[in-house]
């Protein structure tokens, strides 16, 4: 027996196991623990502009007047969602009455709440992209969705919907940019709302369905589906059905749906925000020890 062949566990692959355990480590730490920076690429910045230049700014939304108001009623198939490693994506089907009927039309808003966003925007110096500037955008929502019974512009006019904060308009209204990185400058806010507002769309956070999402029936019942995309976070959010007829608010309801971390990514959060330190350590020690395992379960000892 060759005691150096023998010796499956070299320097250069235990280090390379314990790189590997590291990774899966690390996944889980990123999916219980993720946050809101994105990085806005010089061709992203391209499309930012032309989706920006169609977006014009707005006073921010008054208050609802309530939480249910013209007798309607709403309800939903679920009202908490748990959110695991396998967690993908979940809709929830909402459905209601509107009361005395005299409602012809339907919006539903559904928001999380307001948080701060942080963006990494890219430019050339030299022959080089690199991030030339950083912001941070506060008072956005996570998630922003419009469901509607028909064209949000058939329904109601600019003003109801600044009134009642429908539309994306609404967002960019109620957003206030700091530039912690660089030199603001007017152009600034369309770049960064179209950016952020293309990359949310592309996670499906950002949507206005108003190509009939809601269906009424018989002018009292209504239905529709909610989509919550895997890039959904913990948090509670808010939906708020608004009826509205001849384009003047006569009804709304409010619901909420919980999201929720269960599972390993619930212990991970934990174990990281209340202790540090211990967390570090058997972070460390747990992408040893499946480095090891690994290494074990496929060592390539042998005889000659």
């Amino acid at each position: 027996m060759n005691g150096r062949q023998n010796h499956w566990l070299s320097r250069r692959r235990a280090i390379a196991l314990a790189m590997l355990g590291l990774l899966i480590t690390g996944v889980v730490v990123m999916r219980a623990q993720a946050t809101t920076s994105i990085t806005l690429k010089p061709r992203q910045l391209a499309a930012a502009c032309v989706a920006a230049a169609s977006t014009q700014p707005t006073t921010s939304p008054a208050a609802g007047e309530g939480p249910a108001l013209g007798g309607v009623v709403t309800d939903s198939s679920k009202s908490t969602i748990d959110i695991g490693l396998t967690y993908d994506g979940e809709q929830v089907e909402f459905f209601g009455a509107l009361g005395d009927g005299e409602a012809d039309a339907v919006i539903v808003k559904i928001t999380s709440p307001a948080e701060d966003a942080k963006l990494n925007q890219k430019g050339r110096v030299g022959p080089f992209w690199m991030s030339v500037k950083q912001h941070t955008v506060h008072n956005v929502p996570f998630m922003y969705h419009i469901n509607a019974s028909d064209k949000i512009d058939a329904i109601v006019s600019p003003d109801v919907r600044r009134k009642y904060g429908i539309g994306l308009e609404a967002v960019r209204a109620g957003m206030k940019i700091e530039t912690t990185k660089g030199t603001f400058e007017p152009e600034d806010e369309e770049v960064v709302f179209g950016g952020l507002r293309r990359l949310k769309e592309n996670q499906g956070l950002y949507q206005i369905n108003d190509d009939k999402r809601v269906a009424i029936k018989q002018g009292r019942l209504f239905r529709h589906t909610v989509d919550f995309p895997s890039a959904a976070k913990e948090g509670d959010y808010l939906v708020e059905t608004l009826a509205f007829k001849q384009g003047r608010l006569v009804g709304k309801a409010t619901d909420h749906v919980q999201l929720r971390k269960v599972g390993l990514e619930s212990k991970v959060v934990h174990w990281a925000h209340h202790f540090p330190k211990a967390y570090g350590v058997c972070a460390v020690i747990i992408a040893l020890g499946a480095g090891l395992l690994v290494g074990f379960v496929f060592k390539k000892g042998g005889h000659h």
